[in-house]
């Protein structure tokens, strides 16, 4: 199948100008705070027909769709430019550019207090300050909030706090601000990300690779650091919290024994259960991951479900993480990360 391309600069196609010069055009996709990035490789030789009459400007919003001549082409974003490198030799410009909804201000520090509130309605405040619509999971909307202190902390870092400790992902997406579970993101629309299936006929190439090793937390807080090592294969989950009416430190588990003790002492014994089934599914999760490579999918993005019988043994249900698209005159290729599904937390029991 011919592979297409079309690109905006603001509300003006350039694509008839770029496509004469076009070496190489990257898309990277990822998941949570990572923001996606674009790429284009362009030939600067002078020549009269297509030539690059002036350099990309500053701050100029590219779409970018992609797709075949058969089938319908699929948007892949708006992504602002934030770099033009020129090479010689061979004559050659770059262009760099960022998800359009991850730069400016919402990557901004600021140090204020949010009290007696829900996760739903800080992300709704957050989401009007920048000019989103909120899109949130009812569940995790629900989830109070007594005290929280932002300290020289930007939005984005705390909802991406505040979501890693729930095993969630909180994200800016075409205008919207998305905070929905691990694996089960929502399109703009409010529906359910399709699952795509795929052949492994449909691969030019697989690698799948499982870990007795837990990850080392997500990083985002101390709340996951634990007693054991963080590369020790352990069967579940053990958070404390501390019962103020009864004096006294409690415990909440998730999973079987061995368990991975976290050393932090929650306030609540809600949020000792979240970062209990958090870092039990962000450890199983870690434990099976796959890549592939295939003939460019403009349908396959991050935070997507995938579906794939490879062999038996092996898992079915996938969460991608990170997606390349890559064209350029060998072809349109998709480069693929995945780490199992995992959605569902497994039963907690606390002590009594």
């Amino acid at each position: 199948m011919q592979p297409l391309f079309r690109i905006y600069a603001g509300s003006e196609e350039i694509t008839d100008v770029i496509r004469d010069r076009l070496i190489e055009l990257v898309i990277t996709d990822e998941a949570g705070i990572q923001s996606d990035e674009l790429k284009l490789t362009l030939d600067d030789r002078r020549r009269e027909v297509g030539a690059i009459a002036e350099l990309p400007r500053i701050g100029a919003v590219l779409t970018v769709s992609l797709g075949y001549a058969k089938t319908r082409l699929i948007s892949l974003g708006r992504f602002i430019v934030d770099e033009v490198e020129i090479r010689s030799p061979p004559a050659t410009l770059t262009v760099s550019a960022k998800a359009a909804d991850m730069v400016g201000p919402f990557r901004s520090p600021k140090t204020r207090s949010w009290d007696a509130t829900t996760l739903g309605q800080l992300v709704e405040a957050i989401a009007s300050e920048h000019r989103y619509q909120a899109k949130i999971d009812t569940e995790l909307g629900a989830i109070a909030i007594p005290h929280l202190d932002q300290t020289e902390e930007s939005d984005m870092a705390l909802l991406t706090r505040l979501a890693a400790k729930h095993d969630a992902v909180a994200k800016p997406v075409a205008g919207f601000l998305v905070l929905a579970k691990q694996g089960a993101i929502k399109t703009i629309t409010g529906q359910v990300m399709p699952t795509i299936n795929l052949n492994p006929r449909d691969l030019a190439e697989w690698r799948y690779r499982h870990s007795a090793r837990k990850p080392g937390g997500s990083g985002a807080s101390s709340d996951l650091d634990t007693q054991k090592s963080p590369t020790t294969a352990t069967g579940g989950t053990k958070a404390y919290w501390w019962d103020f009416e009864k004096g006294a430190r409690r415990e909440v588990t998730t999973g079987s024994p061995p368990f991975e003790e976290i050393r932090y002492v929650h306030a609540t014994e809600a949020e000792a259960r979240a970062v209990a089934a958090t870092r039990k599914n962000t450890g199983t999760r870690g434990q099976g991951a796959l890549s592939f490579s295939l003939q460019g999918d403009p349908r396959l993005a991050a935070e997507g479900r995938l579906s794939i019988t490879l062999r038996p043994g092996l898992p079915t249900d996938w969460r991608i993480k990170r997606v390349e698209h890559r064209l350029s005159s060998q072809g349109y290729t998709t480069q693929v990360e995945c780490e199992r599904f995992v959605v569902t937390p497994e039963p907690l029991t606390t002590d009594r």
